[in-house]
């Protein structure tokens, strides 16, 4: 993992020296390049940190829930796109769900969704970003996946930018196709803002759920999206 730190570490330099440098940029040159460029509206990011308190997510075969992983990664993210200069709101900071409303588990879960699902519609330039670990029956299965909203068509373009991204800095040999959300899945199936689901890994493989609980590759894998959301922001 020695060369993915390094490269992590140099591309992190190389990105803050180049952002830095455009605060410092002449402002006779940056009125030019206004004048010259049709104005964008800034996107801001919401990254949601999927699950949290008493909903543990998937675990992993010694113990380990998904919660945690989603968090640590999500406050990763969100502090890169905000030195990135994006406006980022975060729906959970901390090892608690967005409601305790609700007289049981799957009624608590349930106000929990319709929250984060407000804050993924409360403006049109949102742009959603959730973080997630995956499980499957089989401990053969690795490698990031990322699932798209069908409501809005910069969705796949995310999807595909961030899987890029991640096959390129982090997972090589990762074939795995951007996919489609079907209707099983709350979130994405009604916002129509750009939205996309980031499973990072699979807990059920015990290589990859080795990896996924350690700081320095949640930072990477962290760093990863972002280049791949700058990449979205490009388009």
């Amino acid at each position: 993992m020695g060369y993915k730190k390094a490269i992590y570490r140099g591309a992190v330099c190389l990105m803050l020296i180049a952002f830095f440098a455009l605060l410092i940029r002449p402002a006779a040159q940056i009125k030019l390049m206004t004048s010259a460029t049709p104005a964008k509206a800034e996107p801001r990011v919401i990254v949601d940190a999927g699950h949290g308190g008493e909903d543990g997510g998937a675990v992993s075969a010694d113990g380990v829930p998904e919660k945690g992983i989603n968090l640590s990664i999500s406050n990763d993210l969100s502090d890169l796109l905000t030195v990135f200069g994006f406006s980022v709101e975060k729906t959970r900071t901390d090892d608690n769900a967005l409601s305790d409303d609700g007289d049981s588990v799957k009624a608590r879960k349930v106000n929990d969704m319709k929250l984060r699902l407000e804050k993924f519609n409360s403006s049109p330039e949102n742009v959603i970003i959730s973080i997630h670990q995956n499980k499957f029956s089989s401990t053969k299965s690795k490698g990031t996946q990322v699932f798209y909203s069908p409501n809005n068509e910069n969705s796949q373009k995310l999807a595909d930018t961030i899987k890029d991204s991640v096959r390129s800095l982090l997972q090589p040999e990762n074939e795995r196709l951007s996919k489609k959300a079907d209707g099983n899945i709350f979130l994405l199936k009604n916002t129509d803002n750009p939205a996309v689901i980031v499973e990072c890994g699979f807990l059920s493989n015990p290589g990859e759920s080795a990896l996924l609980v350690d700081e320095g590759y949640q930072k990477e894998m962290a760093f990863s999206i972002s280049t791949g959301f700058l990449d979205y922001y490009h388009l």
